[in-house]
């Protein structure tokens, strides 16, 4: 990431800012994230804001599954050399 490309987010959490630098691209993802914790509001409170993590790991470690039982399966099915 080129940092004259960063943009940044702020997290405002139990009335406390937070700023992340990241690329614009996931920036954009990240405010849609925070819009949809927040209703729109942009402030999170603590509980609502664990619980977001909470959901976005267990859909991070599914993935993480997922890919890792298709890496399997292609390698299964590729000749060995």
């Amino acid at each position: 990431m080129a940092s004259d490309n960063l943009k940044q987010v702020i997290i405002n959490v139990s009335a406390k800012d937070f700023i992340v630098k990241c690329s614009e691209e996931f920036a954009n993802v990240l405010e849609d994230d925070i819009a949809l914790i927040s209703g729109g509001t942009k402030k999170i409170e603590l509980k609502r804001f664990v619980d977001a993590f909470v959901k976005k790991s267990y859909e991070n470690y599914i993935l993480e599954r997922e890919l890792k039982k298709l890496i399997k399966a292609i390698n299964e099915e590729l000749p060995v050399k």
